[in-house]
């Protein structure tokens, strides 16, 4: 799939299950049982160099929302028709954490399972992005 920032294939970011979702202790509403809407509120863009910057969603792009869907094993944006799949769910300390990579590019997302917070990273040779955002269940 295309990536949701320009430079790196796909996010997503941030996103394909290998056997079953690990198991957590009390999960809450965002656990992933249903798909997530997303919307990156922040982004920063780092190289190598040192130059680390603020930039809109829109100016990496990335589409202005996208799903999560853990059973589907893939986030995508069904406007722009971009998906990526993810390789690795973990359940940690509350936390869905989600692993991919595509493109030569590697990925992490991680959504709070109470309040729906989520954080990705997207790292590649020498730049990296990462997003801050919220997810809600439609």
């Amino acid at each position: 799939m295309e990536s949701f920032v320009r430079p790196l294939g796909v996010i997503a970011a941030a996103v394909v299950l290998v056997g079953a979702p690990g198991t957590s202790t009390a999960a809450g509403k965002y656990d992933g049982s249903a798909p997530l809407l997303c919307v990156p509120t922040l982004v920063a863009e780092c190289r190598v160099e040192g130059d680390c910057r603020r930039v809109t969603p829109d100016s990496v792009n990335l589409p202005p929302f996208f799903k999560v869907d853990v059973r589907g094993q893939k986030v995508h944006s069904e406007e722009s028709g971009r998906a990526s799949p993810f390789t690795t769910v973990e359940r940690l300390g509350g936390n869905m954490i989600l692993l991919g990579s595509q493109a030569g590019r590697g990925w992490s997302m991680t959504i709070s399972e109470e309040t729906g917070k989520m954080s990705a990273a997207i790292s590649s040779g020498g730049e990296g992005w990462v997003v801050f955002g919220t997810c809600v269940v439609p």
